[in-house]
């Protein structure tokens, strides 16, 4: 499948317009064009004009995908649709969206539950999108709402939108809306839904929410705006009837009165830099408040104003009501010097808090002066200002205030940070209705234990040593072995969640062993213990602790909060740390796995339909466009995710991947015809690559021409030299996610939309990490590590020597630094020669057009695969001295054979094929085994210079876990895995019954019987056969005692053939040491014989 946008500009799309009798001789009108028919009669009398030209800018997402069924072979269906659709999911109001600096006629409203795609109206304005609220069953040119703030609809996650209502208005209305960008399933990353919602106006629920628990009101405003043109008028007072804006100046900022809850909202949610090239303002610094004491423009609102962020929790403000000179005068401001108003920030499940308390703070000595001095700068007779609603309750809150501290009702600045930040002990105000004051009094919540909820606290934890699972597909055929080992899980909840619950999950170890048939690695994943030890540099004293306190494979640690009033599953953290991959794959492998995965979601698909699925049927196409017109509703009904702390930490892939091998004639007889056919379709380089189901091979495919010959070379040169690699490292950065608002769909969609950019950001490592170039990355990382042994070593050995007061730990840091310089140098250089001379010689080998020849060299016992036990320069000289000679035999043999071989299949013309094979083999097979001469000769330099560092060679070079599973009889049923038949099964491929369906052994101390459907064979214990009989010559099986030529009789087996043999006998006996021995292994012969029976 392949994802991808559009940007398309209207006036490129010009439309045919002619003007009507009313505007002739006017200007064509572009914005209202009139189309006509080509056809028509009135076309050859329309007046045409000049082409639509709009400002519009329509961003298209388009999709490419593979239909259901055979059609799906041959058919690909493409999608196109609208990259931005907006959803509406408020349940009051309707909603109106628009482009920020559009006039409001472009505006596109959308009913409450409703979707409607998203264009921009005009290119010349910014690509930020505003919205509006608008009352249902109201007209909506008499909105009583402003627009908000634009925003960027690229920004995927939760903004909050400050909603000011119309000053003529006098409704109690809404004053923030909460918009969501999400990635919209199924457009690959490309698609994106925002969707509006608003806020209770108590704040509960909301993003960020203000809590006044002080008598003195605040006024508060985003921070890092000139100005503040959305701002409310001046408000109402809601408890005395009177003025509360104390000024008719818009930039007052909000009032938040005492006890009072409110949500915070930005009127500003997207600011470009100040200058060019300035990157935007980011999230952290969007949500930076004003707050102060007073109207924040007015004098003592400036004096008590101070700035305080959102984003951290623990942030604090604190605020000076003695700065109130205007509003206060001398006598009040004077009392107040020992009160703060202490604002910090704080969490209340999915809402971030900033809330408001009193503390008390010592007066010192440079205070009391610094305010005398104020008071005699600012006036010389400071009074208090004329009586109204705002200075009114300015002074009550003063007074209140006063007694409190008198009181000594007012907590420390310590005590206050705990209370408020718990949300205990906090002051409320109440009314004294008998003499009409308003006191202050403490709600101290550790009164109020008698609430105290009796639950039970349950703790779980579970230690596995390991699972295991095998995959076995349909052939059937084990294809692949995965184990976990050392698997823990701990776990701690409350029964009501009144609690936090935290749970953790290791995985000790991981690994995936390659049981596909000729598999070039046989571990395809495992962790990378050479990057791990090289990361955390374990010394020889600390070898033993570090074996014993290994790393985990995987760890994952969550902690969740208690139960949160909105229903949204809160989470404080979640933490996931994988160690470093090593992934050793060949493509015949990843092909069998993705075919066996396909083919269980074929069963379940089939299981949840009922198995009435037909794939010749033609694909429901309108099925298919619904439900992609309800992937915008998506995640609507899924459950709610707050994530305080989401950290998944970095992690390194070491990838080595390679073509596959060709089956032999009996590997293919039992991996099945299908098998077969993938390995071969690999080997030729038929890969299908970006069909919409990943990757897939042509099976069967035949080149008959000349042309299609050639094709085929190079497309297998191509396969060869770009889907090899050994070591690639890739490196993986980690996510780190702060107060994230998600839905299960939705986070997983946002991972694999940040794990594939970060693929596609490694390919130029994995380019250079590519055999056909020598590995050149590889090149550089060891000459690296050479260069910082270079110059750490001596570093080393010089602090050990002032240690130790030893100079020749100097002289030895330099020989050491010195030599692995040197053998990294070496090594690498001879390294990368060796995979230089590798693909060349299989690129020829390819040229040669000798198919078998490429299997026989492919499946020959490689100096490469034999690495591990790191060969010696010697080693390599004598294999490449054979495979030259060898080269140069298969040139001069293959002149002659050749020819033959095609004149028996195809008479005279199989015959001058054969002499062109044939020549052209004579010249290119000696070249090969020339280049396989000077691999081996830099193999074994490489192996000879590690072989005295000890180092080892990057890749998945580990043993598997078991032999490979053994399947039973002529059907090849499963059972239960005995150890014993998986390794006589695999000793039965490397005899002459390799290829048979495997039936049964015995083992008989100093001899082994293999038994296959076919044939029995007798070993010895050096692997000799012995005797080799088919059970169709098996006349009968009987035990009987044999006398021995001392005298003595022992037990034996006697086989009756039905024909004599080769040397007359018509009998072979099998001499046995006991009884229950001839008995066993005369059973198992019987039930071969009964086999053979039923298969004729």
């Amino acid at each position: 499948s392949a994802h991808g946008v559009l940007r398309v500009s209207a006036s490129r799309w010009p439309h045919v317009t002619r003007s009507s009798a009313d505007s002739l001789g006017n200007p064509i009108d572009s914005q209202h064009p009139v189309h006509v028919a080509e056809e028509s009669e009135e076309s050859s009398n329309a007046k045409f004009g000049i082409g639509c030209l709009s400002a519009c800018s329509y961003e298209l997402s388009y999709s490419i995908k593979v239909l259901s069924g055979y059609w799906g072979e041959f058919s690909r269906i493409l999608m196109i649709e609208s990259r931005y659709f907006v959803r509406n999911d408020s349940l009051q109001f309707l909603v109106e969206v628009k482009q920020i600096g559009t006039p409001d006629t472009t505006a596109l409203t959308i009913k409450s539950g409703g979707t409607i795609p998203f264009y921009w109206t005009d290119v010349r304005f910014p690509e930020l999108m505003c919205v509006r609220p608008v009352q249902i069953n109201t007209d909506h040119s008499t909105s009583r709402f402003k627009w908000s703030g634009g925003f960027d609809i690229c920004s995927l996650g939760m903004t909050p939108l400050r909603i000011r209502s119309d000053s003529k208005s006098s409704r109690q209305l809404p004053c923030s809306m909460r918009a969501n960008v999400e990635i919209r399933p199924g457009t690959g990353g490309t698609g994106i839904t925002v969707s509006f919602r608003e806020e209770e106006s108590s704040g509960k629920g909301s993003l960020f929410r203000i809590e006044n628990k002080t008598p003195h009101p605040i006024w508060y405003a985003q921070d890092g705006c000139l100005s503040n043109p959305m701002s409310a008028s001046p408000m109402p007072d809601r408890q005395a009837g009177t003025d509360l804006g104390g000024s008719n100046n818009d930039q007052n900022g909000d009032l938040i009165l005492p006890n009072e809850e409110v949500p915070f909202a930005l009127d500003v949610p997207f600011r470009q830099g100040k200058y060019a090239h300035r990157r935007a303002a980011t999230m952290r610094e969007l949500l930076r408040l004003r707050v102060g004491l007073a109207p924040l423009f007015s004098r003592d609102g400036v004096e008590s104003t101070k700035v305080i962020g959102l984003s951290s929790v623990g942030n604090t403000v604190r605020l000076s009501p003695s700065r109130l000179l205007i509003n206060l005068g001398d006598e009040l401001t004077t009392s107040l010097l020992g009160v703060r108003v202490l604002g910090i920030v704080c969490t209340d499940g999915p809402t971030r808090v900033l809330r408001f308390c009193l503390m008390e703070k010592e007066v010192s000595t440079s205070g009391a002066i610094g305010n005398v001095v104020r008071l005699h700068v600012s006036s010389p007779s400071a009074k208090p200002a004329q009586s109204s609603g705002i200075h009114r309750i300015i002074q009550d809150a003063a007074r209140k205030s006063i007694r409190l501290l008198e009181m000594h009702r007012l907590p420390s600045e310590l005590v206050a940070r705990r209370e408020a930040f718990y949300g205990e002990g906090l002051f409320s105000p109440h009314a004294d209705r008998d003499n009409g004051e308003t006191e202050s009094c403490q709600s101290d919540v550790r009164n109020s234990n008698s609430k105290k909820d009796f639950e039970d606290t349950y703790s779980i934890s579970a230690s596995f040593r390991g699972f295991l699972f095998s995959i076995v597909d349909s052939a059937p055929s084990e294809i692949a072995v995965a184990f976990l080992r050392d698997v823990s899980v701990q776990a701690k909840y409350n029964s009501c969640m009144a609690m936090e619950s935290a749970g953790v999950v290791s995985i000790g170890w991981l690994q995936i062993d390659n049981h596909c048939p000729s598999a070039i690695f046989p571990v395809a994943l495992c962790p990378d213990e050479k990057s791990d030890d090289n990361d955390n540099e374990v010394t020889s004293d600390t070898k033993d602790e570090a074996a014993t306190d290994a790393k985990p494979f995987l760890s994952l640690g969550m902690v969740f909060a208690p139960q949160h009033s909105s229903g949204i599953s809160c989470l404080r953290s979640v933490t996931i740390k994988p160690s470093n991959i090593a992934i050793a794959i060949d493509l015949a492998f990843v092909m069998r796995v993705q075919r066996f995965l396909l083919g269980l979601q074929e069963y379940f698909h089939d299981s949840a339909y009922g198995g009435d699925s037909d794939w010749d049927v033609f694909p429901d196409l309108v099925k298919l466009f619904e439900e992609r017109a309800g992937s915008t509703a998506a995640g609507v009904g899924s459950r709610k995710l707050y994530f305080e702390g989401l950290t998944i930490l970095p992690c390194n892939v070491s990838l080595s991947v390679a073509p596959a091998r060709a089956l032999t004639p009996q590997q293919a007889s039992l991996e099945g015809a299908d098998a077969a056919a993938i390995h071969a379709a690999v080997r030729k380089g038929d890969l299908l690559i970006g069909d919409g189901s990943g990757l897939d091979v042509k099976v069967g495919s035949t080149n008959r021409t000349a042309l299609a010959v050639i094709r085929g070379v190079f497309k297998s040169i191509l396969v060869d030299a770009l889907l090899k690699c050994d070591g690639a490292s890739l490196d993986f950065a980690g996510v780190a996610l702060r107060n994230h608002f998600s839905t299960g769909p939705q986070l997983c969609t946002y991972l694999t939309a940040h794990y594939l950019t970060l693929l596609r950001n490694n390919i130029p490592a994995l380019l250079g990490s590519l055999a056909f170039f020598g590995n050149p990355v590889g090149l550089i990382r060891g000459l690296g590590d050479g260069v910082s042994d270079f110059v750490n070593e001596p570093v080393k050995g010089f602090k050990r020597s002032v240690e130790e007061l030893d100079p020749s730990f100097v002289m030895d840091g330099v020989a050491r630094g010195t030599g692995s310089l040197a053998r990294h140098t070496v090594g690498g250089i001879a390294d990368s020669a060796s995979l230089l001379t590798e693909t060349f010689s299989k690129n020829m080998a390819v040229l040669t057009l000798d198919r078998r020849y490429a299997q026989r060299r492919d499946r020959a016992v490689q100096l490469r695969a034999a690495e591990r036990g790191k060969t010696t320069f010697v080693e390599g000289i004598e294999s490449g001295v054979l495979k030259l000679l060898r080269g140069v035999v298969e040139g001069v043999s293959g002149v002659i054979r050749a020819p033959i071989r095609g004149a028996e299949k195809r008479g005279v013309q199989g015959f001058a094929k054969g002499v062109g094979k044939g020549l052209l083999g004579l010249l290119v097979k000696p070249v090969i085994g020339l280049s396989d001469a000077a691999t081996d000769v830099m193999i074994g330099v490489k192996g000879s210079v590690e072989r005295t560092s000890g180092g080892a060679e990057y890749g998945v070079y580990r043993e598997q876990l078991r032999p490979r599973r053994a399947l039973y009889g002529r059907d090849r049923s499963l059972r239960q895995y005995q150890l014993a038949d998986a390794t006589a099964a695999l000793l039965m491929t490397r005899t002459r019954l390799a290829g048979e369906e495997y039936l049964s052994h015995f083992d008989m101390g100093s001899r082994v019987a293999l038994l296959s459907v076919k044939r029995f064979l007798l070993l010895s214990d050096e692997g000799k056969e012995l005797l080799m009989v088919k059970f169709k010559q098996m006349k009968n099986v009987e035990i009987r005692q044999v006398p021995k030529p001392d005298g003595h009789a022992e037990w034996g087996v006697l086989i009756f053939l039905r024909s004599p043999r080769k040397n007359g006998s018509e009998i072979e006996v099998i001499n046995c040491e006991e009884e229950a021995t001839a008995i066993e292994l005369c059973t198992q012969m019987k039930r071969g014989m009964h086999v053979v029976v039923n298969d004729s």
